[in-house]
């Protein structure tokens, strides 16, 4: 059935969330995305580019402009950058974000912008993109990225305790997000359980998913190098792992 331009164009913008204007701009010609139609290498970096951005990140599209945002500590989105240069084949570098105790890493890039809108709406696109580039490396890079936005390394003291225990706790509002994190640990030979905390908020309910046993923390910190285990946190951590019983 032949379709109208009109028809064509509408149909086109409802279904990948470009503007009229734009998807018009295509049909007369124009070069899609110009120069922010930079291709993002499939390379393991990718992989925990889209963990942090699940935990952290933000997509803003606003006429020709992509933009792909995270936000967070400085260790947290320098690492990112770093991360995100590899996948890009350019440098990117993190800024400090105003008077804020944040810091901040953009890029206008469409690629990025709609890979990241795909996994947001289909988290099994992830799978499918661990896949293409490393079963062993792309879920471990996921997992550390997600880690490095949504985790927590958790110190547990008290009086009855000469060495402070450790905890390892992923903390979303996503269920699905974390069922998925919880069977990435799985496939890596970790085991972690999910458990719900009601928030203070209407209709708004936490999900932890945590690692206790030393066994799982300890192939977790092998595998994963996290900017949340922190020089002060590591001798604590490394003390309870050494410690028998």
């Amino acid at each position: 059935m032949i379709r109208s331009r009109r028809d064509v164009v509408r149909r086109i913008s409802s279904a990948y969330g470009v503007t009229e204007t734009t998807v018009y701009q295509w049909y007369k010609g124009a070069t899609p995305f110009g120069r922010r139609a930079g291709r993002i290498a499939r390379v393991p970096e990718l992989l925990y580019v889209l963990g942090a951005l699940l935990g952290d990140g933000c997509i803003y599209h606003w006429r020709n402009h992509f933009q792909v945002w995270l936000v967070g500590e400085e260790a947290f989105t320098a690492k990112y950058a770093r991360m995100l240069s590899a996948c890009l084949g350019r440098e990117i570098k993190n800024y400090k974000y105003g008077s804020k105790n944040a810091w901040f890493v953009r890029v206008d890039n469409a690629e990025l912008f709609y890979l990241l809108q795909s996994v947001r709406r289909d988290h099994s696109r992830i799978a499918e993109t661990v896949e293409e580039i490393d079963m062993k490396q792309g879920w471990a890079r996921f997992i550390e990225g997600f880690f490095d936005a949504e985790g927590c390394v958790k110190i547990i003291g008290g009086r009855e305790r000469r060495t402070p225990k450790a905890c390892l706790d992923f903390c979303n509002t996503d269920l699905r997000l974390l069922e998925l994190v919880r069977l990435a640990l799985a496939k890596l030979g970790i085991k972690s359980a999910i458990s719900e905390q009601k928030t203070d908020l209407p209709r708004r309910t936490s999900f932890h998913l945590r690692m206790y046993s030393k066994a799982g923390i300890a192939d977790f910190l092998a595998l994963i190098q996290t900017t949340k285990l922190t020089e002060s946190k590591k001798p604590l951590v490394y003390a309870w792992l050494a410690k028998g019983g």
